[in-house]
């Protein structure tokens, strides 16, 4: 394997970057003299290129397309898809890598439809519990695939070599998971909150926050009664938040509410509960943790995978799954009285949910694409 080169076919959404980005770090750690290029697309290709450069990783973008939803956009995706593939097939063809990683996004599927098989293996990394269809479509072309979560029916694999690695995770959120220390006692005084309540974080993601925001919004007049048992860390993904401020303060309930957090790995270390989508990243960030978790389905994701997510986690005891669409606030505000009455069955869920965590998930990854090499040879 002496001077491996490694493309990764990724870009999209920052759930199928950072994961990207971490693999692409561990393979240049392990390999001394070898070689990763990123071949990435979509609306954060400039931001991502950036990242990338400052950790010295080449990446080049190659033109794709999703799948259209209008008529028209039908007739004309053949030939769009054509000449998208055209493209990565130049690219792969200058760059000639030892073996392309498919992480499974629209980004990704150019570069595998390009790559030639039989030459230079293909391998993918699939996120979620339901495998999403750039890699139901490229399974049996691939020679192995890395899983972050157990699929819901492995028969998706076609017969597939494949391996539960877990999801490559940026090193700020392993190296905090790492440290047992309690949370910084001067961390919740210092967004206006108490070390001697019980800490909700909640967040709905990019996606879906607003369904969760209203949600919570409308739980905190069932919650008066508890409000000086408990607070929350509210991430909103919006900046108009004077709604959801508003209903915390009239049910006198302290709440830190804003868009987002740069360092969600401290929020994580702050929680004695979680409630947020069930996306992968998600999910395997917060099994690092081992916190107690409820999770709220996006019912807009792609195959309703969300969902499926959600019911592998609940089957296995490690998280409690709420419906969006008919979840009511009276509903979620007796959950929340329930981690109050009954915290040693939430914290055992919280351990249960900790077997889904990998914190060396990009070393797996990575030491599943050099026997894809070895076997190669």
């Amino acid at each position: 394997m002496s001077g491996a080169h490694l493309v990764i076919a990724s870009g999209g959404t920052g759930g199928h970057f950072y994961p990207t980005l971490a693999v692409a770090r561990e393979f240049l750690r392990s390999h001394s003299d070898g070689r990763v290029t990123l071949l990435i697309s979509g609306k954060h290709v400039e931001e991502q290129r950036k990242i990338s450069s400052e950790f010295g990783i080449d990446a080049i973008e190659i033109p794709s397309v999703r799948l259209p939803g209008s008529l028209v956009g039908k007739l004309y995706f053949p030939f769009s898809m054509l000449s998208c593939v055209l493209k990565a097939r130049s690219v792969l063809s200058q760059l000639r890598p030892s073996v392309v990683l498919g992480m499974g996004s629209f980004a990704a599927v150019p570069a595998c439809f390009a790559v030639d098989g039989k030459r230079v293996p293909l391998v993918l990394h699939e996120g979620n519990s339901y495998m999403g269809k750039a890699n139901r479509f490229f399974v049996r072309k691939a020679r192995a695939i890395g899983l972050s979560l157990p699929l819901a029916d492995t028969g998706q694999v076609k017969g597939t070599p494949y391996e539960e690695v877990g999801m490559p995770l940026r090193e700020a959120i392993v190296n905090a998971s790492r440290d047992d220390s309690p949370c910084d006692p001067a961390y919740r005084p210092s967004l206006g909150l108490a070390n001697d309540r019980k800490t909700i974080l909640v967040f709905g993601g990019s996606q879906g926050a607003k369904a969760v925001n209203q949600l919570f919004a409308q739980a905190t007049k069932f919650l008066a009664n508890e409000a000086e048992k408990i607070q929350f860390i509210h991430l909103t993904g919006s900046d108009d938040n004077a709604e959801i401020i508003e209903a915390y303060k009239s049910a006198g309930i302290l709440a830190s509410v804003r868009r987002a957090d740069s360092h969600i790995e401290e929020c994580y270390r702050a929680a004695d509960l979680v409630v947020c989508r069930s996306g992968a990243s998600s999910i395997c960030e917060l099994a690092l943790f081992g916190k107690p978790l409820v999770l709220i389905p996006l019912p807009t994701a792609a195959d309703d995978h969300q969902t499926v997510n959600a019911t592998v986690l609940e089957k296995a005891g490690a998280a409690k799954r709420l419906n969006q669409l008919t979840a009511t606030p009276e509903e979620l505000a007796d959950i929340i009285r329930n981690v109050l009455d009954d915290p040693q069955a939430w914290s055992e869920r919280g351990e249960k949910l900790r077997q889904f965590g990998k914190p060396n998930a990009a070393a797996g990854m990575v030491a599943l694409i050099d026997r894809v090499l070895e076997e190669k040879g």
